[in-house]
């Protein structure tokens, strides 16, 4: 089965106005959308997540290598962005991040 584009779990516009909605609708669906078709052209066939095909990639041929793990590593790493981005999200980090953040920075309003 070939990768697919996800859904967005909002609205284009549930981000604005810190990202307005037709900077969503070109990232999601042009610019994601893009590593989706390339992922899928590059492999000719997806039988397996894509978490799984970018473990193994020691196991493709050394001619997509390449195109895989730059396509099928965007879709996956967009898909991932699209579930933590929330028009709800915010606030403060905690625990082992916040004390990395505080080692580093001195406090989150200065990172």
């Amino acid at each position: 089965m070939p990768f697919t584009l996800p859904d967005l779990p909002y609205d284009y516009a549930a981000l604005e106005p810190t990202i307005d909605a037709r900077t969503m609708e070109i990232h999601h669906g042009k610019h994601h959308q893009a590593y989706v078709d390339n992922a899928n052209k590059a492999l000719e066939w997806a039988d397996n997540n894509v978490e799984s095909v970018l473990a193994s990639l020691d196991a493709l041929p050394d001619d997509i290598r390449t195109a895989v793990r730059n396509n099928a590593g965007g879709h996956a790493n967009h898909s991932l962005f699209w579930e933590i981005m929330s028009p709800d999200g915010g606030g403060e980090p905690e625990g082992d991040l916040k004390a990395a953040i505080d080692d580093v920075w001195g406090a989150t309003d200065s990172l």
